[in-house]
């Protein structure tokens, strides 16, 4: 039992990069800790992009198999969450191909994440989450949704984020920017609920 739990808290401890470098070097264990790590911001990412959790749930799995066949291909110098995110959008963007006029399952991505509580937060920051999230469901572009999530969601930089979606760098300025200010349109003067995210500049 000893040996057990010296093996496992470094892999608790280590960041996302030297997971992935284990990862690539045959550890199970890491890659797993990566799964745990990644599951729930990568359905909440792809449920923005498709617009049904079942949908979104496959393309989890389908993404961290994609990686786990491909680790040889990362570079460890670069963030994993920019590799992972890029592989679960290009699977997403196959998925619509396939399956045309999905509409934005808003309600089904909240039950879930009121499920499946992130034990991190209080339930006042939980709610207040999941208003934003379902805000921004309605009245964002896909896009603008996907660099939301991305920037305040996994804390990607806005260069990492052009690398996922695949755009320059300056239109992901303007996403974010026109992100906020759609969602500042839809609160009131008094409303403090999304100050972070739409009184943000970054």
């Amino acid at each position: 039992m000893t040996g057990t739990s010296v093996a496992v808290e470094p892999v608790r401890a280590a960041s996302d990069e030297e997971l992935a470098r284990r990862a690539r070097e045959g550890s199970s264990d890491a890659f797993s800790a990566l799964v745990q790590r990644f599951e729930r911001p990568l359905l909440r990412f792809l449920c923005l992009r498709t617009g049904r959790v079942e949908d979104s749930e496959e393309l989890v799995q389908e993404t961290f198999l994609r990686a786990w066949h491909n680790l040889e291909r990362y570079d460890p110098t670069r963030r994993f969450a920019t590799w992972l995110y890029t592989i679960a959008k290009r699977l997403a963007i196959s998925h619509q191909r396939r399956s045309r006029g999905a509409q934005l399952g808003v309600e089904a991505l909240s039950d879930r994440a009121a499920a499946e509580p992130d034990p991190h937060t209080s339930a006042s920051e939980r709610e207040e989450s999941l208003e934003l999230w379902s805000l921004a469901a309605r009245v964002l572009g896909q896009e603008e949704r996907s660099a939301l999530w991305l920037r305040y969601g996994e804390d990607l930089t806005p260069a990492e984020i052009a690398q996922v979606l695949g755009r320059r760098q300056v239109t992901v300025r303007v996403l974010l920017f026109r992100a906020r200010e759609k969602l500042a349109r839809h609160f009131d003067a008094g409303d403090t609920d999304a100050q972070g995210m739409v009184g943000g500049s970054r």
